[in-house]
């Protein structure tokens, strides 16, 4: 994970994110971040990104993720990736694209910060907003 100094792929500066490992070298070598232990800045997130990271603080129950490249028909994978379980916000209840956003919807509130992992898929014939 990496602490952006300057805005990224539509990622605000002052940001905890997770990318490619490649990526985060990249823009450590740059000067534009600097490594972190984390965890993901929680809280809605715009990004140019096709996968990430976002977070849901404690207490939360959905997050938003807006991207140019999503519409009400993109296909959406995303699961939880907390190194420990919470207690009541053990999986995802729904995934609903949109144009321009998506919202990741949890079982239930999270006792505590969770992390989920994201991709976009991207099928054979379309294309993606890069």
């Amino acid at each position: 994970m990496i602490l952006l100094s300057k805005s990224v792929m539509g990622y605000a500066a002052g940001t905890i994110v997770q990318m490619t490992t490649n990526q985060e070298a990249a823009l450590v070598a740059q000067g534009v971040a600097t490594v972190s232990a984390g965890p993901v800045t929680p809280g809605a997130v715009t990004t140019t990104a096709i996968q990430g990271r976002v977070g849901i603080a404690a207490a939360g129950t959905s997050v938003v993720i807006s991207n140019p490249s999503f519409t009400t028909e993109s296909k959406i994978f995303a699961m939880l990736s907390n190194a420990a379980a919470d207690g009541t916000a053990f999986g995802i209840a729904r995934i609903t694209p949109a144009a321009g956003t998506v919202t990741i919807t949890l079982l239930a509130a999270a006792t505590a910060a969770v992390s989920i992992d994201w991709s976009l898929f991207v099928q054979q014939g379309e294309f993606a907003i890069v």
